[in-house]
Parts: C-alpha cells; structure tokens; sequence
C-alpha cells in the first residue's frame, strides 16, 4: 500500500469525528467544509483563495462559497480531501494554495468525480500541464478550463496541447479560456498546429499575439480543433489592421463563429474597421455578437460599420464604449458624435422611401454598452433597436416601420403589372394585422407593459381602424389607376358567361 492510499485510508477513519473547529480559522470556512462533506446541493461552486483577497472586508460579507486560506491555520489536507468526495461541487477556482500544501492539495482534486468546470488563477508551476489537468482530462468529466495570470510560453502550450488531445471521449466541445498568461504568437502556433480536442470556446485576452500575430490567428481558425468554435476572444492582443485583415478573410470563409471579441486592440483604426464591415457583410458571416469596446472608433467607423451591417441578419449585439472584464484599464472613449450616430439610426430605420426603410436592419437589437451606460445611442436609434427586438417574438418589424412612416404607401410602381400585384397587396395587410396581434398577445400576456412607449404607440396609430384606412386606400389607388382594367374585366367575365349559356342552348 502506497502512502496516497494509506493517508486516504486515514482521512476516511477520522472523517466522522473530525471536529472542524480544530482545522479551521474561522467560522465562514467551517461551514464550507461542513457543506463539503454533507454534500449540500447548495455549494456547487468553491473558490480557494488567499487572506490578503478578503483584507478590508468583514467575515460576514466574505463571498458564500470562497475558502479563505490563513497559512498554518487551515488544514488544506481536509479540504482537499472533501472536495474529492464531494459528489456535488461542479466548479473549482483556484486563487491561491500554500506552496506546502499543492500537490497533496491536487491528489485530492483528482479523486472527483463531479468537477466539470476548473479555474486556476494562481500559478501552481508545471503541476498544472503535468498532474492536475492531465488527471481531468483522462477521467472525461471537464468541459470547461481556465488558466489566468500564468506565464505560459511555447513549451508549456505544447504541453497543454498534448495534454488536452488526452481525452478519448469527448461528449461536447471544450470551453477553454487563457488568459493574462504572457501567451505569444509561437506559444499560439504551437497550440494550434498540435491541438486536436475540439474547442466550443478560445479565450485569450489579454497576451501578447503581437501587431504580427494575424498569420497565427488564420491558422487557428483553419485547424480542424476550432471547426466547431463558436466564440473567439482575443481582446487587448495588440493586433492592428493587418491582422484583422487575415482574421477576417479566413472568418468570412466559417459559418461557426457567433461570438467575437476584438476588444482593447487599440491598434485597430478606421482601416481595420472597414475590414471588420466587410465581414460583416459577408454571405458566409454569421456573427451574433461582436465586441468593439476600450477602442476609438469615431465617426469614420461608426459610418463604415452601418454600412457593413445594411442587409445584415444575423449580428444582434454591437458593443463600443467601456469593456467588461477588464481592472485597472483607462477608459477609452468610442469618439462617436451625433454624425456617427446618425448613420446607426438611418441603418435601423431609412425613412427615405419605402424599399429603402425595408432593406433597413430589423435584427440589430443592442448598439454600445449597457453595462455602465457610457456613449449610449440617441433616443431615436434606441427606440428602434427596442422594436427590432420585438422581431425575436415573430413580429414583422420592417412592416410596422413601413406603415409608422408610409401611411400612405404609394402603388404606381405595382401598375406595370396590372392588377396581378393586387392579391399580394391584400395579402401584405393581411401580414401587418398579424404582426399586430402578436403584439398585442405578448403586450396583454404581461402584468406590467412589456414595451417602451415608441413601441406602444406604433401598436396604437396602427388599429385595426386606421389599417383598414390604409388599406383601402391603396385598394383604390389600383382601381383609379386602371379603371378600364376593372370594367374590362368585368365585361370579359360577362361575355364569357354569355358564350356559355350559348353553347348550353
């Protein structure tokens, strides 16, 4: 019997009478540990992290399923021992281990069965790549890794790489978040060349990919390992235009990639950005959310990004202004002015003719950032990016725009084809009142008015009254139009039915 299983042998003799008071520090990590061992379905969540973390804050308001580690006060031997019989505890952050206490710490760790979600936020040295992780990985239980705040340099990527095509029966893609690791464009080459686990997810905000790192950024998005991403976050890299540029020629070519964010990568100018419009207008592009903060846009982009976004269905989230997730970073502000904004609302809404307010955008629902409310849109643009996102509830937004600034829709283009355009113009209304029921539906199904009030009152200048006015109105321009179309076609119905009874007799 070896001494791993001759301590756990020991642990499992103690473990009904140990008295928790004896090995801990306090009164908040006694009621983890006791959480831990009764297996408590409330703690499916565990952060481990230093004294200094919590210095300033009082016991009561410490963060309900962090572990406050005092070194030779707490016994990291009992919670890791816990942690690996606990059946329940379904995510692990790691902030800090007594340098002592680490490897006993992770042979403890491996001996879960229940652990799907690893963060690790403290350097643990080469335990990492060499015991913790590769133990995860074999036993197929992890789909989400963090690594953040660890150097990791071209060895240790190849050793990730190798470590992650260790698991043998992958059940879903592997979400997989590098980030602030000192990460170059080799150490990334190296992952993505050896990689062959599939990634749902790659985050690597925050290294160092470099103004030359675009070439490396192709070659992830072409390696078979990343056929199945679906979000890319390469934020505060320093890539500039010409990366950009190679990212995006191999992203226009993908038809996986929802989620892309390029945030903090300050090198980036209105030249990048008509790059970035570019995709966006691409046939292949599938993009939902794109995340533009902590950059200068100014007016010259925001108008090139309208432009790549005319015809656009698939991108519903635009994000400038101050980023999310980022500490001790400068506000840098989108430079967006009215000018800029107003190429947003005439994208969301051209009012300048009918086919035009059509082939607007109805499925952008959030420009900017509503975190902390800097550089909103003005009234007008958010006022229909909160009608586009009645489009989600099957709404026809393009018709109510149409009506709400056409009332009185013009015909004569329709007349060349003579009254064959009449049953679909009959059938359009048919669709609006459609809409506006949905509408009504959703608006009726809420306790409290769901809409703001544009919405609301679009909803009431187009009643069922005023509809049929509208209607009938466009019915008539057909008939006055053609009035010798009508009465002739009256008449050849009528001598048809003659000939009939004729032939009859």
């Amino acid at each position: 019997m070896d001494n791993r299983e001759e301590r756990h042998r020991d642990y499992d003799q103690l473990a009904r009478d140990v008295n928790l008071e004896d090995i801990t520090s306090s009164q908040h990590n006694r009621e983890v540990l006791r959480q831990l061992r009764d297996n408590d379905p409330e703690l499916k969540s565990l952060i481990i992290e230093s004294e200094e973390a919590e210095v300033g804050f009082e016991e009561d308001s410490w963060d309900l399923s962090a572990f406050v580690v005092k070194d030779g006060t707490d016994d990291i031997g009992w919670l890791g021992y816990f942690v690996g019989k606990s059946e329940v505890l379904q995510s692990l952050c790691i902030q800090y281990l007594p340098d002592g206490s680490i490897k006993e710490f992770i042979g403890w760790v491996n001996s879960n069965r229940s652990i799907q979600e690893l963060s690790i936020e403290y350097d643990l040295g080469d335990t990492i790549f060499n015991d913790l992780i590769p133990m995860r990985i074999k036993n197929n239980i992890l789909n989400r890794i963090e690594i953040t705040g660890v150097n990791i340099g071209r060895e240790r990527a190849r050793r990730l790489a190798l470590v992650l095509n260790q698991q043998c029966d992958q059940k879903a893609p592997l979400w997989l978040q590098l980030k602030r690791n000192n990460l170059d464009a080799e150490g990334l080459r190296e992952l993505a060349t050896l990689l062959t686990t599939k990634l749902g997810h790659l985050c690597i905000a925050e290294n160092q990919i470099g103004m030359n790192g675009g070439e490396v950024l192709g070659a992830v998005i072409r390696s078979k390992a990343f056929s199945q991403l679906t979000g890319l976050d390469i934020g505060r890299n320093n890539i500039g235009n010409e990366g950009v540029q190679v990212l995006a020629a191999e992203l226009s070519k993908c038809t996986n990639i929802k989620n892309l964010n390029l945030s903090g990568n300050r090198a980036i100018t209105a030249v990048g950005l008509g790059v970035i419009s570019g995709l966006l207008g691409a046939e292949n592009c599938r993009i939902e959310s794109i995340d533009l903060s902590n950059m200068h846009i100014g007016d010259d982009g925001a108008e090139v990004l309208a432009a790549g976004l005319v015809g656009n269905q698939f991108l519903m989230e635009l994000i400038f202004g101050f980023g999310r997730g980022y500490v001790n970073d400068e506000y840098v502000s989108a430079g967006i002015t009215d000018s800029g904004w107003s190429a947003f609302s005439k994208l969301l809404c051209d009012t300048s003719s009918v086919n035009n307010n059509y082939v607007s955008n109805h499925t952008l629902t959030n420009i900017s950032n509503n975190f902390l409310g800097h550089e909103q849109p003005p009234a007008i643009a958010q006022n229909y990016l909160e009608l586009n996102r009645c489009a989600i509830d099957g709404v026809n937004v393009a018709m109510i725009k149409i009506l709400t600034h056409h009332p009185d829709l013009e015909m004569e283009p329709f007349f060349k084809w003579n009254l064959k355009c009449l049953p679909l113009a009959i059938r359009w209304f048919d669709m609006v009142r459609e809409s506006l029921e949905e509408l009504l539906e959703v608006r009726e199904e809420q306790e409290v008015n769901p809409f703001p009030i544009h919405v609301n009152m679009a909803i009431e200048k187009l009643t069922t009254e005023e509809l049929g006015s509208m209607e009938c109105s466009a019915m008539y321009k057909f008939v006055r139009a053609m009035p010798m179309l009508v009465l002739n076609g009256f008449r050849g119905k009528e001598r048809g039915s003659r000939k009939r009874k004729t032939r009859d007799r």
